[in-house]
């Protein structure tokens, strides 16, 4: 009998390259997951340091939103405080000039109190079309630059930190700036209507318009054009209308009051077309431009009768309605300072209450504070309020907020 163990298969090689080949492909595939997870790693690192990033970005404009508040309680808290636009300061209309549409502070006197905008120090305007400056309102908000649709800029403010060795990093920048609505006309009313027709295809007594819950919201309204062209007429009047801004009169909030205190030629022309809105039908009619354009030039100018300084704001609306600057720009248009001041006067107002805040926050790469990691922006409405009827201030609160995008600036 032959041994069945001469019988047994010896590996060959076909068997051992078989297994050769196996050990490759699994040393391949470990390869590639080590590779793939280390890549996912690198991937989850980048962003949450990226999440981080913006997380600081946002705390940075929030940071530029505080001191707004702060800057608002301080010059334009008290009762007797004026508020205008930094226009009458002397500042013309037209492309690079980033400040025109500044608020500004001054006391019951006239004398200046501050520019609400980050970086500002003094009447002095600094220079803000350098790289120390960041855009707040531009063509996002505006389109293009033109007169009267001046682009708004603001210097930034580092944001640092002290390490335990006392070093000093720097974590970002901000910058914000306040803008007064109350120089502006208002979409939303509720009872007499501002004639913002004037300005863009929309009736004040337009459907569902009171529906509406920001300025941007108002090119949703039904009308007679696409709401691309409302949006745009919205964008190229953005210093112009607002939504509905807030007056105290007392303790009482009182919708649409109308700040004299601005060199803005549209405003001008809406005070006038609200004038012929609101007008006895015996009184004559005024001509929006030629009234706006005699206001326009005399808002720059001293009227000292009235008790107005040269770049300054009047202190009053009765010394207004008697300004020379007045008369003129009614005689201007073709109207009676009589009839101008008994339809106007409950409408007019020396101060805002109303002011729309913007800031953005940037976050940089510690190590290169050169390299920009990540911006954001925020957007607030913010109105002042008195809880006492009694009191000489009041306080400021957030009635809108929003965080916007590069393309809404």
């Amino acid at each position: 009998m032959i041994p069945l163990t001469r019988f047994h298969a010896r590996p060959g090689r076909t068997e051992r390259g078989f297994a050769l080949v196996i050990t490759l492909v699994l040393l391949a595939l470990l390869v590639l997951a080590v590779y793939a997870l280390s890549a996912l790693s690198r991937v989850g690192a980048e962003v949450s340091a990226t999440g981080t990033y913006q997380m600081q970005a946002r705390q940075h404009a929030l940071l530029g939103l505080g001191q707004a508040l702060g800057a608002l309680q301080c010059q334009a808290g008290a009762d007797d405080r004026l508020t205008g636009m930094a226009g009458i300061s002397g500042i013309p209309a037209g492309p690079n000039q980033p400040a025109r549409h500044w608020a500004g502070a001054w006391d019951r006197h006239g004398v200046f109190a501050g520019w609400l905008a980050s970086g500002a120090d003094g009447a002095a305007i600094p220079g803000l079309n350098g790289a120390d400056s960041l855009a707040l309102v531009a063509h996002g908000s505006l389109g293009a630059e033109r007169i009267n649709q001046e682009h708004v800029r603001a210097l930034r403010l580092p944001v640092i930190v002290h390490t335990r060795d006392r070093s000093s990093v720097r974590l970002g920048s901000y910058a914000w700036v306040a803008l007064d609505e109350g120089v502006k006309l208002s979409v939303v009313l509720p009872a007499s209507q501002h004639a913002i027709d004037a300005f863009i295809p929309l009736s004040p007594e337009a459907p569902l318009l009171s529906n509406t819950l920001s300025y941007e919201q108002i090119a949703l309204v039904p009308t007679s054009v696409t709401a691309t062209r409302l949006a745009g007429d919205l964008r190229a009047n953005f210093h112009a209308l607002g939504r509905m801004h807030r007056g105290l009169v007392g303790a009482t909030p009182v919708p649409g009051l109308l700040n004299v205190n601005t060199s803005s030629n549209p405003f001008w022309r809406g005070v006038a077309a609200t004038y012929n809105r609101l007008k006895p039908t015996s009184a004559p009619a005024l001509s929006p431009p030629a009234f706006a354009d005699a206001m326009t030039v005399r808002l720059t100018q001293a009227d000292p009768d009235a008790g107005k300084a040269l770049n300054g704001p009047y202190p009053s609306v009765e010394l207004f309605l008697g300004s020379g600057a007045l008369n003129d720009a009614v005689e201007a248009g073709g109207g009676t300072i009589s009839d101008f001041s008994e339809v106007m006067r409950p409408w007019l107002a020396v101060r805002s209450d109303t002011f729309r805040v913007r800031a953005c926050g940037e976050a940089v790469n510690p190590a290169d504070a050169a390299v920009i990691e990540a911006t954001a922006w925020c957007e607030a409405i913010v109105q002042r309020v008195k809880d006492d009827p009694g009191a000489a201030s009041g306080r400021f609160i957030i009635t809108y907020f929003r965080w916007l995008g590069a393309d809404d600036i």
